[in-house]
């Protein structure tokens, strides 16, 4: 790897193990360039982490909300009290029948897990749980788009799941009477976990083919730059680029106009 390219977006397939700030602190390091990550991964998870390098990091708010795909094996019949193996079993429970456990598609109210990597006052739940810090978890709305049954061989069961951003899947666990033997995110909106390489660096308007696209004529770029709003009849998130393939900013587009919202270029 080198620091030549130092803006765009990194696919990785985050192993089980370190957190999602861990992999991004070690290619922030080999390309020498400031790194964010755009949806985190539990230590325990593995699959896709999307990383955004240099000015690309400014684009994560665009990215976050996309809906994701995980697989998992879930052991029915026992809870535990982080959602995963690792916890402690807490109760044991009927074994949910397909039936029980395809009724989960469509949307859904679940608690947040305790050992998640969300932050609670500032700190991840999953660290204030290995400390034994007591904290009431949030709840939250969620769509399972699609949930399909891979295999089921009670007490085991292995699914496949499109839900939507910030779908918990230890929760839909505990939902089940079980917990997560493994789990693996195969895909964020567009991006795939099959196409992960650490080595490679897309460009910024790769990180947003998912948005609508608008090509600046020469005379207008200087205006985005400087934050002036164009005639436009979109609505919502439009991506701004010149010819030659260069992006200029992220704009939101209403009542005839957008207006730069995000400038990268």
């Amino acid at each position: 790897m080198g620091a030549e390219t130092t803006a765009g977006l990194v696919l990785v397939d985050k192993p089980a193990g370190p957190s999602s700030f861990a992999v991004v602190k070690r290619l922030r390091d080999a390309y020498g360039a400031k790194a964010g990550h755009a949806g985190t991964l539990d230590p325990l998870a593995t699959g896709l982490l999307l990383v955004l390098l240099g000015r690309g990091t400014r684009l994560a708010r665009y990215l976050v909300g996309l809906d994701k795909r995980y697989r998992t094996e879930i052991r029915l019949g026992l809870r535990t009290s982080t959602g995963d193996g690792e916890g402690e079993i807490v109760e044991e429970t009927p074994v949910a029948s397909e039936r029980d456990i395809r009724v989960l598609e469509g949307e859904v109210e679940l608690p947040v897990p305790q050992a998640s990597a969300v932050k609670i006052d500032g700190e991840r739940a999953y660290r204030l749980h290995r400390r034994g810090v007591a904290v009431e978890m949030p709840v939250r709305r969620s769509e399972i788009h699609v949930l399909r049954i891979v295999r089921y061989a009670p007490p085991l069961v292995e699914l496949d799941l499109h839900v939507s951003s910030g779908t918990y899947v230890r929760s839909i666990a505990h939902e089940l009477g079980g917990h997560c033997r493994w789990l693996r995110r195969t895909a964020v909106g567009p991006f795939r976990v099959e196409d992960a390489d650490e080595e490679r660096v897309l460009p910024l308007l790769a990180a947003l083919v998912h948005l609508p696209e608008r090509e600046l004529a020469a005379d207008e770029v200087p205006l985005v730059r400087s934050g002036r709003p164009l005639p436009d009849p979109g609505e919502g998130p439009t991506v701004l680029w010149t010819g030659d393939g260069e992006l200029v900013a992220v704009g939101i587009a209403g009542d005839g106009v957008v207006r730069p919202e995000t400038v990268v270029g």
